[in-house]
């Protein structure tokens, strides 16, 4: 039996293969006896002919060009209201209308020409605006060598006197944060469940434990996310510790867009997702921009949050070089101004963190090594280590004295590249503060260390937790300035932050022209949203 069905298998194969044969046969002969041969081979008149078209092509456009620039031209000598460009401008214009009998008549393109408002007019020749930083010089200047820098190795030896705070004491703000990804290594959903959920539980569990502990968050869609589980109770909490400033939301969008890829249309509609949310769930409106993981900065973002009703905001990943730039030059706040701007009327203060990261060994100052002995998360038992296997100390009083002073030394070196003296210290990393016992190792040590250091009389320093609002607001103060006015002798920069290179030739440009198929899916999606 089963040598029989082997054999009828194997007839029933050859059966296949002789039809397959008899039918190619068939093809390949209908296509002889029709002229038509299997595959078509340019003759040498067919790529003459090719090529005739393809040089006709070019001169088209070299003419196409060419017309654009005098239209140009002529219009841009219209608005100066040199007369004789008329006569230019219907010779350009009315051979593309040959085909319409009434033409406009020349004085009435005139008048209608003149209305432009020289703002509006996109061929209106103006002089760029003259800012005391424009970003295209800069990388004109910049030679963009990676050399030694001590302990800051992308910048340089930060000194200071001790006398420099006498008048104003070192004002200093921590700032707890937390940053979520939505979507990197897992899911959304996965870091929503393993860790995001926990950081807002631990948040409202730890935040009302003392007003002096501050915190700030960003991405709406993990916020909303969280809200739709939570009880009426919790969500009254929420909206009391924002009241009460010891919570404030940064930037308000869906995510922390990205910049250097992204439509603008996309940039508008995520921030109009997370601020609709917010103003209907929770009765905020974002006044400050927290802009810590996008891979490189655009004015146009700049632009919208100005739009958006953000007074300040905060940046992180800029090519080191031009940190180093700012940082010597004292110019890492600055009024960021669009480039058509003659006026200021798009300036929006502007505050670029100087060093590598945003985590905390790269946020208190100038070392590392010394910053990571403050991230209370790593301490003795824990998980996470320092890299430099220095692990932090919990504050007592026997070292509170010395860790104070070791602390206190950052801030005053990492102070010497800004203008006032106003500190923002940023403390958090990666989906930090998911755990209660993160909460208390990070707030009650440094509530001990800022304790002693504001009964130092002579240390001249006031050192505290704080929202990004609490301290562009002590800016504002220091300065005697409103809500957006540019402090006396700070700079105003134009222009954008890119390529972005966060050390050595190591620069974010890949994703230029990485995953072409998907981002086209993306920009078919806008369009049907539009």
């Amino acid at each position: 039996m089963r040598v029989s069905v082997r054999k009828v298998t194997l007839l029933f194969a050859a059966c296949i293969f002789v039809v397959v044969c008899v039918f190619l046969y068939l093809s390949l002969e209908s296509q002889r006896l029709t002229g038509v041969e299997p595959f078509a081979i340019l003759h040498q008149g067919d790529i003459h002919n090719v090529e005739k078209k393809l040089e006709r092509l070019e001169q088209e456009l070299e003419l196409n060009h060419q017309s654009i620039y005098d239209i140009k031209k002529a219009l841009y000598d219209l608005v100066r209201e040199d007369n004789s460009s008329v006569q230019v401008l219907r010779s350009l214009v009315d051979p593309l209308f040959d085909d319409v009998d009434d033409h406009i008549p020349t004085n009435k393109i005139k008048q209608q020409l003149l209305k432009l408002d020289k703002n509006e007019c996109l061929f209106y020749k103006v002089p760029t605006p003259k800012t005391d930083v424009q970003m295209l010089d800069v990388y004109d200047k910049l030679l963009f060598e990676n050399g030694e820098g001590g302990v800051w190795k992308q910048g340089f030896d930060i000194q200071y006197t001790g006398m420099e705070w006498q008048d104003l004491p070192l004002k200093v703000f921590v700032v707890p944060h937390t940053h979520n990804d939505p979507g990197w290594i897992k899911t959304f959903d996965k870091y929503y469940k393993d860790q995001t959920k926990n950081i807002f539980n631990s948040m409202l569990m730890k935040l009302p434990v003392d007003k002096k502990r501050k915190f700030i968050y960003a991405e709406i869609s993990y916020l909303s996310t969280w809200w739709n589980e939570i009880d009426v109770k919790q969500k009254h909490l929420v909206k009391g510790l924002i009241e009460n400033g010891q919570l404030e939301i940064v930037t308000g969008g869906w995510v922390m867009a990205d910049e250097a890829n992204t439509h603008y249309f996309a940039l508008i509609d995520q921030l109009i997702e997370g601020h609709q949310w917010l103003e209907q769930q929770i009765g905020v409106r974002p006044k400050s921009g927290w802009a810590i993981d996008t891979f490189g900065h655009s004015s146009t973002m700049a632009y919208l949050l100005k739009k958006a009703g953000l007074t300040n905001i905060l940046l992180q990943r800029v090519h080191y070089s031009v940190k180093k730039y700012l940082s010597q030059n004292k110019m890492l706040e600055f009024m960021w101004r669009q480039t058509w701007d003659h006026s200021g009327s798009t300036d929006i203060f502007t505050h670029l963190m100087p060093f590598y990261s945003y985590d905390i060994p790269h946020t208190c100052g100038p070392d590392p090594k010394i910053c990571c002995q403050f991230d209370f998360k790593r301490l003795p038992g824990s998980r996470v280590k320092c890299p430099w296997r220095v692990a932090p100390q919990a504050i007592t009083e026997k070292n509170v004295d010395e860790r104070a002073r070791t602390l206190l030394d950052q801030y005053r070196k990492k102070s010497q590249l800004y203008r006032s003296n106003v500190l923002l210290v940023p403390l958090g990393d990666d989906f930090r503060y998911d755990t209660p016992k993160e909460w208390d190792d990070q707030m009650n040590n440094y509530q001990k260390l800022f304790d002693y250091m504001n009964r130092q009389s002579g240390w001249n320093v006031q050192a505290q937790f704080g929202t990004l609002h609490d301290y562009f607001t002590a800016i504002e103060e220091r300065n005697r300035i409103e809500s957006g006015q540019r402090p006396p002798g700070y700079p105003v920069l134009s222009g954008d932050f890119f390529t972005y290179a966060d050390k050595d030739d190591n620069y974010w440009s890949g994703f230029y022209t990485s995953r072409p198929f998907y981002k086209n899916m993306d920009r078919i999606l806008e369009s049907h949203l539009r």
